[in-house]
């Protein structure tokens, strides 16, 4: 277990498309704050600030799953076709193993994308734009914590429908029905049904889909965020744990029936 997880690791390392992913991210940010910066000295133009910066990332705090599941195809999505997955499970490691194994290398690499980003993105902009607005940096940096445990959420349930689907088109499919079209469609559920609607409510407002998106206020004149207050941070934590248990069992699971057939 602990020489595949070395081994993945090192793939991780060598992978061009991870590469491309941190030069992309770099860029990107640097990029975006340069050009905040260039068009500040344009009359009427009200957005060359840290805030602006801060916030368009502290708005939109599902990015953090949606990068992580990426990484998650970036590393696996081929392992069938290319046979690392059969190669492994002919050296004797179990299904089950493997998928904890991928879980844990997907979680590192994109902890690395995360520290290289962040770091750049902040230093950029308080060298670049004038600090003011409502948004501060505490704001993104307090985002981290809240959204970490929905984001290996997200990557565990990746993981997983990895493996059970030949297509990643279908497993990425998949994976937005579950952390976005069926959180909605129960939302709208719950807000249209005349009876019962209450409960569905709130089964629909424990996801994260949901409720991330519904308690924020993020733009050039406030900044309130879920995490806030202790009790949003803790439905954030809360929310993320439960998925984490929900999926990773959800994993076992199957993959047991697997090795199994």
């Amino acid at each position: 277990m602990l020489n595949y997880m070395k081994s993945e690791l090192y793939r991780a390392g060598h992978s061009a498309e991870i590469r491309g992913t941190a030069i992309g991210l770099l860029g990107l940010i640097l990029f975006m704050n340069l050009i905040l910066s260039i068009m500040s000295g344009l009359p009427h133009f009200h957005y060359g600030i840290t805030s602006f910066s801060y916030s368009m990332l502290v708005s939109m705090p599902m990015l953090y799953c949606y990068v992580a599941g990426d990484v998650a195809v970036m590393l696996y999505e081929s392992d069938k076709r290319n046979g690392t997955l059969g190669n492994s499970i002919a050296y004797g490691i179990s299904r089950t193993r493997i998928f904890f194994g991928k879980c844990i290398v997907t979680f590192l690499t994109s902890l690395f994308l995360l520290l290289l980003a962040l770091p750049a993105y902040i230093l950029s902009a308080v060298l670049l734009l004038e600090e003011a607005g409502p948004t501060v940096v505490w704001d993104m940096l307090a985002e981290v914590p809240a959204v970490s445990l929905i984001a290996t959420a997200a990557l565990i349930l990746a993981n997983i429908l990895l493996e059970l689907f030949d297509n990643s088109f279908f497993s990425v499919l998949a994976w937005l029905a579950v952390l976005v079209i069926v959180p909605k469609i129960l939302l709208l559920a719950g807000m249209g049904m005349s009876s019962g609607s209450e409960f569905l409510l709130d089964v629909a407002m424990w996801m994260p889909a949901n409720f991330l998106s519904a308690g924020m206020q993020v733009n050039m004149s406030q900044c309130i965020t879920v995490w806030d207050t202790a009790e949003g941070m803790a439905k954030c934590l809360l929310s993320g744990a439960a998925g984490i248990l929900a999926f990773g069992a959800a994993g076992v699971l199957l993959l047991r029936k697997r090795d199994l057939v």
